[in-house]
């Protein structure tokens, strides 16, 4: 699917009563989640291991206490 068509079916699948904002922030996320898995295609991903820590990190620094 092209970029176009993936911006319309997300639009087209929101709530009519979507704001702006709303649309804006969606497809920001698309637009990473796409970025993502393009960078994990061409492996430049994380292992899954290094990432459960990295989770764990902030956790911890924006909790104040361990994740479990």
């Amino acid at each position: 699917m092209n970029d176009r068509q993936l911006v319309l079916d997300a639009v087209r699948q929101m709530p009519d009563r979507a704001s702006l904002t709303e649309i804006l922030d969606e497809l920001r996320l698309l637009a990473s989640v796409k970025e993502g898995l393009a960078q994990s295609d061409r492996g430049e991903g994380a292992p899954q291991e290094e990432v459960v820590k990295i989770l764990d990190e902030w956790i911890t620094k924006s909790s104040g206490r361990h994740a479990a």
